[in-house]
């Protein structure tokens, strides 16, 4: 499994989807239900696109950029300000610890 995606706004997710199920690829969205919880240890819940096969994902990233900003689609990778893992620049916050993106 490999986070495709990480956004508030599920529509967008859902949409992304569908795109990549209708080519075939295996995916889900990982706390499409429970996005607009918040704990207060753990943060806001954000909703994912992953995908079930790692090997998807240089073809899922492909199918998806003509449906992307101009700004997601040129943005760089990121270094996480928290333990320094490098995140895609379409992930708001960090696969490996859950911080958020700076801006």
């Amino acid at each position: 499994m490999r986070d495709l995606i990480t956004s508030i706004d599920s529509t967008r997710l859902g949409f992304f989807r569908s795109i990549l199920e209708e080519e075939g690829i295996a995916c889900f969205i990982r706390n499409e239900t429970t996005a607009q919880l918040t704990n207060i240890f753990i943060g806001p819940l954000q909703p994912t696109l992953c995908l079930v096969e790692d090997a998807d994902f240089e073809r899922a990233s492909a199918l998806l950029v003509p449906h992307q900003s101009e700004e997601v689609c040129t943005a760089e990778e990121w270094l996480c300000p928290a333990c320094k893992e490098s995140n895609p620049a379409s992930f708001e916050v960090c696969w490996k610890c859950q911080t958020a993106k700076n801006e």
